[in-house]
């Protein structure tokens, strides 16, 4: 790696990131593409855990929890070596073609399509937040600005017959779990905002 907390040129055995597709870097991972339609999202190192496993294993079980009520590409959560033999912690999953839901312009958004898709989103992280007692993360992306807002949301993914896809659910449990006031704020606040999101659609 180049770098204590980068993995940019990072040469995993038997996969090469393509270093001229970078797709993001969130607060946990880098991600960039790969040869034939897959992205792959890389761990950063934090601290002495350098590619921490249980950053891999409560990802893996974050999706798998909230996959019975948001769509969730194809992922697979890996252990991995470097070529130099250091241990990773790599998630592969299928790229879709579409944009975010952060790039799709209003008056795009609430056909009737979208305005069913906005609604059945409001109803699952409604239903996430009273079952499971947690929300995914749906806002991605470094703190910035509109992380209180779903409309501007960089881990919703709107695809080419307008369906929209939870592209990374892990999230900050902190943040979003129901279990501690922090959380309950900040997760009344993202439901609040779907709930707007689809009542706009439904007035138009």
């Amino acid at each position: 790696m180049q770098g204590k907390r980068s993995t940019r040129g990072l040469r995993l055995l038997g996969l090469r990131a393509r270093e001229e597709e970078t797709l993001g870097s969130g607060f946990f991972n880098d991600v960039r593409g790969l040869a034939g339609e897959k992205v792959i999202k890389v761990a950063k190192p934090y601290g002495p855990l350098r590619q921490p496993l249980s950053w891999l294993l409560r990802n893996r079980r974050e999706h798998v929890q909230v996959e019975p009520y948001l769509r969730v590409p194809a992922t697979y959560h890996v252990r991995m070596r470097t070529a130099h033999g250091k241990p990773v912690s790599v998630i592969l999953q299928r790229k879709l073609a579409g944009r975010l839901l952060s790039q799709v312009p209003d008056a795009e958004l609430y056909g009737p399509s979208m305005r069913r898709e906005l609604t059945g989103l409001n109803a699952a992280l409604d239903r996430c937040s009273r079952e499971l007692g947690w929300l995914p993360d749906v806002i991605g992306g470094p703190p910035r600005w509109g992380m209180h807002d779903v409309r501007r949301s960089n881990n919703l993914l709107v695809d080419v017959n307008a369906r929209i896809w939870l592209i990374d659910p892990g999230a900050l449990f902190f943040w979003f779990s129901r279990r501690n006031i922090i959380g309950r704020v900040y997760t009344g606040v993202l439901l609040r905002s779907a709930r707007r999101l689809a009542r706009r659609g439904t007035k138009r």
